[in-house]
């Protein structure tokens, strides 16, 4: 009888739960509040200003969703990583895409790609008979 009485109460809590779930999705309330991207883009430049950041250069944009992405030239790559994570702390932003630049005062070449001839810019062409060829004519 035990065993009868516990499968009779969890079938009928388990009843209700599938009953109850339907009609709390029903109601249409989202799962998550979004703010205007107008505002997104006030609490984001209003956060970084509150911790130093100059916003005069850095071009901020907002979706519907809280998706922000900042654009912009800064001063190194630590301030890359400071202002994403100041801008991803500020209310109502979802996410952030950086396209920040700055620059490393350093040249560096870019790597020769294998088999491009760095001193004609093109691929090589066929194989090794057919490339002796070309450099013979």
């Amino acid at each position: 009888m035990n065993k009868m009485n516990r499968y009779l109460v969890s079938s009928v809590l388990s009843g209700m739960l599938l009953l109850s779930g339907p009609q709390a999705m029903a109601k249409g309330e989202p799962m998550y509040d979004f703010l205007p991207s107008d505002t997104v883009i006030d609490n984001v430049k209003n956060n970084l200003q509150s911790h130093g950041v100059d916003v005069s250069n850095l071009q901020v944009d907002a979706d519907a969703q809280g998706v922000v992405q900042l654009r912009g030239e800064v001063a190194s790559k630590q301030e890359v990583e400071s202002i994403t994570q100041i801008a991803k702390q500020s209310e109502g932003v979802y996410a952030v895409l950086g396209a920040l630049r700055y620059e490393t005062g350093e040249v560096v070449p870019a790597p020769v790609p294998e088999g491009l001839d760095p001193m004609m810019d093109a691929p090589a062409a066929g194989n090794e008979a057919t490339q002796q060829q070309i450099d013979a004519q």
